[in-house]
């Protein structure tokens, strides 16, 4: 699928299931939600928040939105991405936890505080230029 419009929301059809993956191929690496609906009031639980940050340290932040609530945000140290280069960030949807590999390379694991059954929504934003995106769902 080629993303025209950023910021995207769409739905995942069937829902997300272990065994799956997302591929999203671009430049400068994109602000990711993957959420329960996609309602702003209130707003919709968010399984996974996959944020990328340049600014002060360069890090990469993750963190779950549930019943208008964020969680406890998990910070990595490391940014694989380079501005303006080319990536490639892969998630895959295990049974208790998602795993995220930027350009080949394992980057982190993120245990599910949602049950990833609930999840329905695919999100992309940031400035960010998408590529394309490969799923299988």
């Amino acid at each position: 699928m080629l993303l025209q419009v950023i910021p995207y929301t769409g739905p995942i059809g069937g829902g997300l299931h272990p065994g799956e993956i997302i591929i999203i191929q671009g430049t400068v690496p994109p602000d990711i939600d993957l959420s329960s609906g996609c309602s702003t009031k209130p707003r919709s639980d968010v399984a996974l928040h996959f944020s990328p940050r340049f600014r002060g340290s360069p890090c990469v932040v993750c963190n779950s939105l549930l019943q208008e609530e964020w969680g406890k945000e998990e910070t990595l140290q490391q940014l694989p991405y380079k501005r303006g280069a080319p990536f490639e960030t892969i998630i895959l949807v295990h049974q208790d936890v998602f795993k995220v590999a930027v350009n080949g390379v394992h980057l982190l694991e993120y245990k599910h505080r949602i049950p990833v059954n609930k999840v329905d929504t695919f999100s992309i934003s940031g400035k960010v230029r998408v590529h394309a995106m490969v799923n299988d769902y």
